[in-house]
């Protein structure tokens, strides 16, 4: 308590010399700028009221005491997650239909997807480390979703209208149109991954940060509810003729797409930041604390590696579980459109008159516009499954921890299924669903089988976040304790490493598809391109040993007692057995620091 009084007070003096030296170079400044000497500085912080504020937020931080929060503040917390899926669903829905049709082959084009993955390898622990240093008045976590949501709408609006803005700039030679537009679209696919990614991190951890325990679950089930919502808007809208609905937004679908993303993302960003207040960092002792630790950026990837090293046995399971599940997810996210849309083409091409005149370039254009379409409804359907699923699933799933406010459990629980074993389950049925390919031979029976794959998506988007942050919450709990002092337990640190978890694979995934398109893929609209069903089938091999991990994911009860017990000891009766004995005949348990 004496180092705590120590540290309290040597905050307070650091606080109050800072204010003191802005206000006196305040001062400075309008002295010399009006000609008169610089007065002595006046107002200092009050040390009593700076100590009150310091003690008052200290209690918090430690306890990680958030009160139980309400339905409403919980929708407002994670409402940017669903204005953020919105722009994601425009890219996986729009993004590899609109490169190919700028010429890209399917083996450029997987590489360029691999902007995505290094977001969640370069930007996002950067994001969650910078976050969890940041000493803003406006908060740790709200400027970065702010920064990154502007970003996002502007790379957007240039992805969309690159072939106008190089026509513009270089006019209607053919060549180098093609050439530069293409470097454009690369560019910013690459500007609007990494701002994605700002926006995806600072969010996600802003929900760790202002919920309880027992709230985890729900709150990133409102997390998942919105990204189904946030799926089923775009995918809807990709579904309609928008140039012809809303001429005034652009003259392609993927214009106009763009523009209502951008639109709905700065809205929920906004409202979220405004209604959710998050804790003044420059006055609360712990976060200010935390400030010194990361300053360089080489310095930030140091402790990605450290923290990686510092995972509790929990979270590292849950990471190891991601990597192989995150193989299978990147190719149904960003090859499905085109999996189904070439299932339409071929499917109409062969129902044409063979006596009928060839397609002119236009026509194939259109129909290819109608089968991205046709394609987007089949994302309709998964997401709309997927939705469905994270408004049940907690309603059936028992929960990890019990909530002290509410007095009558939802009747529709059924005990046996817990968070882990019912996301082990998800990857059996994605396995599944994968393998199935080889039976799949028309549009609808890939329609269907994508529908199904919203079962597996919705546990991806709520199972991790909330067992990992369930976990945070747990450490910063038990931070004292000796068996948890080696654990890491900031939120932007462990959701950083969390996002390499899941951007190494899906770079794998990426270049992998790259050799796959390399020796299978053919030109734009031939018959018998089996790339794409392939990459999907070995997709499935991931997901199977995604579920084997997933299975040994530990409940909270299992937790509980092995926090009781010491690291490489079976049981509470083996330490007590294993103990030293001191001369007054007490236990002495022997604890690894």
């Amino acid at each position: 308590m004496v180092g705590e009084g120590h540290e309290r007070e040597s905050l307070v003096n650091e606080i109050r010399d800072e204010n003191e030296s802005k206000q006196s170079t305040l001062l400075h400044r309008s002295a010399v700028g009006s000609g008169v000497a610089s007065p002595a500085p006046a107002g200092a912080v009050d040390d009593e009221i700076l100590r009150t504020r310091l003690e008052g937020e200290v209690n918090v931080d430690e306890n990680f005491g958030n009160q139980t929060r309400s339905t409403i503040y919980i929708f407002l917390l994670t409402l940017a997650i669903g204005g953020l899926q919105i722009s994601w669903s425009t890219e996986f829905s729009n993004g590899t239909p609109f490169l190919l049709s700028l010429g890209m082959s399917k083996t450029l084009m997987s590489l360029v997807w691999i902007a995505g993955p290094l977001s969640g390898v370069l930007v996002q622990p950067v994001v969650g480390m910078l976050s969890d240093s940041c000493m803003s008045p406006f908060g740790r976590r709200r400027p970065f979703m702010v920064g990154g949501a502007v970003f996002t709408s502007l790379s957007l609006f240039l992805l969309s209208w690159s072939k106008d803005i190089i026509a513009g700039l270089l006019g209607w030679f053919t060549d180098s149109l093609v050439v530069a537009t293409q470097l454009l679209a690369i560019i910013m696919v690459y500007v609007l991954d990494f701002s994605v990614g700002t926006v995806q991190a600072s969010s996600r951890a802003f929900i760790v940060d202002n919920v309880p325990i027992h709230q985890q679950q729900v709150a990133n089930a409102w997390a998942a509810v919105l990204t189904g919502v946030g799926n089923m808007i775009g995918f809807i809208l990709g579904t309609m003729n928008l140039p012809k609905d809303f001429p005034f937004l652009g003259n392609t679908q993927f214009k106009c797409l763009a523009a209502i993303a951008s639109l709905a993302l700065v809205v929920s960003v906004g409202l979220a930041c405004k209604y959710i207040k998050e804790k003044d960092p420059r006055f609360d002792l712990y976060l200010r604390s935390q400030r010194v630790k990361r300053r360089s950026i080489p310095h930030f990837f140091r402790e990605t590696m450290h923290g990686i090293s510092r995972l509790s046995p929990q979270v590292r399971l849950i990471c190891d579980t991601e990597f192989f599940a995150w193989t299978g997810y990147f190719p149904m996210l960003f090859y499905t459109t085109t999996y189904v849309g070439e299932m339409y083409y071929q499917e109409v091409i062969h129902a044409r008159d063979p006596s009928s005149p060839s397609l002119t370039s236009d026509e194939i254009d259109k129909l290819w516009e109608e089968a991205t379409r046709y394609a987007s409804w089949s994302l309709l359907f998964y997401s709309l499954t997927s939705l469905i699923a994270n408004i049940l699933l907690p309603l059936i799933i028992a929960p990890s921890y019990s909530n002290p406010d509410l007095t009558k459990p939802s009747p529709f629980r059924i005990k046996w299924l817990t968070l882990p074993r019912s996301w082990m389950l998800s990857h059996i049925v994605f396995a599944v669903a994968m393998l199935s390919t080889f039976f799949i031979h028309t549009g609808r029976q890939a329609t269907i089988m994508i529908a199904v794959l919203g079962i597996p998506w919705a546990h991806a988007l709520w199972a991790p976040f909330a067992l990992i942050a369930e976990d945070i919450a747990r450490i910063k709990q038990n931070a004292s304790h000796p068996n948890f002092e080696r654990f890491e337990h900031e939120a932007g640190i462990i959701m950083g490493v969390h996002n390499v978890f899941v951007s190494l694979p899906q770079v794998l995934s990426s270049l992998a598809s790259s050799v796959i398109f390399k020796f299978l893929a053919k030109p734009r609209g031939e018959e018998d391109d089996n790339s794409i069903v392939w990459i999907f089938r070995l997709s499935g091999l991931g997901a199977i040993v995604a579920a084997y991990l997933s299975a040994k994911i530990k409940t909270p009860d299992q937790l509980t007692v092995e926090d009781m017990t010491f690291e490489g000891l079976e049981s509470e009766e083996d330490s007590i057995d294993d103990a030293d004995r001191g001369q007054d005949g007490t236990v002495q348990l022997q604890r690894e620091v």
